[in-house]
């Protein structure tokens, strides 16, 4: 993990630190580790917001993860009915029940028997832990060079899914956990209003599996000239007004 890390850094260098996610079955794992938030009720947007943003790791179960939506899509809890059936989207993301229940059924979901969820910053990984998932929020040109780095071995194509709701917890958590396959995602609006996530901000969802091809990818894509930030080609001899180029006469008053 720390050849990944590195790699992000010299490479991508995110604005916040890539989250390390356990889908964990028996609460039995997290016995002695100190957990800076647990007990309080937080969406899965508001542990990776806590992890990412101020280092801090995070814990939410069944009593604690506050949106249902979030907590279905890791398998913390069956899906409520109100959610499967539409009602909490219709009139808002979609027209009609029928509409909405149409997207809440193709949401990805892990299936229940998850006992909580546990988030922390990925350079300050438990001792004895390897991470399910990996986190990370970028912009659009840093998701670029994350997907160059995805398909550099196999070429092809990325393709990105989304609904448009339940970004991180339905396809950075649940759909790599389901896949094992990296994602790019849109940030919810539950992640915008509630664990401000910025307007210019993707997310990126990388299995564990992945975290060695991935750091090959950047750094060989990287090697080879495909660099962030993208430099800009400044031509010489740009077009400014006559009177603000500087001419032979202008050479000789040293």
């Amino acid at each position: 993990m720390e050849n990944f890390l590195a790699t992000v850094k010299e490479t991508v260098n995110p604005a916040t630190q890539p989250v390390g996610v356990n889908l964990v079955r028996n609460v039995a794992q997290l016995e002695g580790l100190k957990i800076k938030v647990r007990g309080k009720r937080l969406a899965i947007c508001q542990q990776i917001a806590y992890s990412r943003m101020y280092s801090w790791s995070t814990f939410a179960d069944a009593e604690t993860s506050h949106c249902a939506l979030g907590a279905a899509c890791t398998g913390i809890i069956l899906p409520p009915e109100r959610v499967m059936d539409g009602t909490v989207n219709t009139g808002v993301y979609q027209k009609t029940q029928e509409a909405a229940a149409a997207m809440q059924q193709m949401m990805p979901r892990v299936e229940p028997g998850v006992a909580g969820v546990l988030t922390y910053p990925l350079a300050r990984s438990f001792a004895g832990m390897t991470p399910d998932l990996v986190v990370i929020y970028v912009n659009s040109a840093q998701a670029m060079r994350f997907t160059q780095a995805f398909l550099y071995h196999q070429g092809g194509e990325f393709v990105m899914k989304t609904s448009g709701d339940a970004g991180v917890c339905s396809r950075a958590v649940a759909q790599v956990m389901l896949t094992g396959a990296p994602i790019v995602e849109i940030p919810c609006m539950g992640d915008r209003r509630f664990a401000m996530a910025q307007d210019h901000e993707l997310i990126v969802g990388i299995p564990f599996e992945w975290l060695e091809r991935t750091t090959e990818g950047l750094a060989a894509t990287h090697k080879a000239g495909i660099r962030y930030p993208v430099p800009f080609q400044i031509p010489a001899a740009c077009e400014l007004p006559p009177d603000y180029i500087t001419s032979e006469e202008d050479a000789e008053l040293i």
